[in-house]
């Protein structure tokens, strides 16, 4: 189940997360040639991965003082107490929060990512081992 689920940012625990997106994706090189008869080739270019985290406002440690628009930094998504992917270096691209006087709903914010580099999917040779932390 996705209960589970938590995010490290430069091996501090994001407390209050909510949710965590990951989307890996591989971009492509697409022609044709006198040789491809009217149809097009493709072969994998770069992979990437990018996506999204999220929680409600924690007073006693807020997200923003881990991170901001513009570090660079390590970011491990743990899908349960072992399976983990680690992102060795990535770009925060925005952080955004949400207040509803209205509502009055919990303050939520949520931040864009982007790997810088490579990245491990879960049990994928060459990645670090992690611990993930208490608190």
């Amino acid at each position: 189940s996705g209960e589970i689920g938590k995010a490290v940012v430069d091996g501090d625990l994001i407390t209050r997360l909510t949710e965590w997106t990951l989307n890996e994706e591989t971009s492509e090189s697409a022609w044709g040639d006198s040789a491809s008869a009217g149809y097009t080739n493709r072969k994998a270019a770069r992979k990437d991965a990018t996506g999204t985290i999220g929680g409600k406002l924690d007073s006693s440690d807020y997200a923003y003082n881990v991170f901001r628009p513009g570090d660079i930094c390590k970011l491990v998504l743990w899908e349960n107490a072992s399976r983990y992917w680690v992102i060795t270096s990535c770009l925060i691209k925005n952080f955004k929060l949400t207040f509803n006087p209205d509502t009055k709903e919990v303050v939520g914010w949520t931040a864009d990512w982007g790997a810088d580099g490579i990245y491990y999917a879960p049990g994928q040779s060459g990645a670090s081992t992690e611990t993930l932390p208490s608190s």
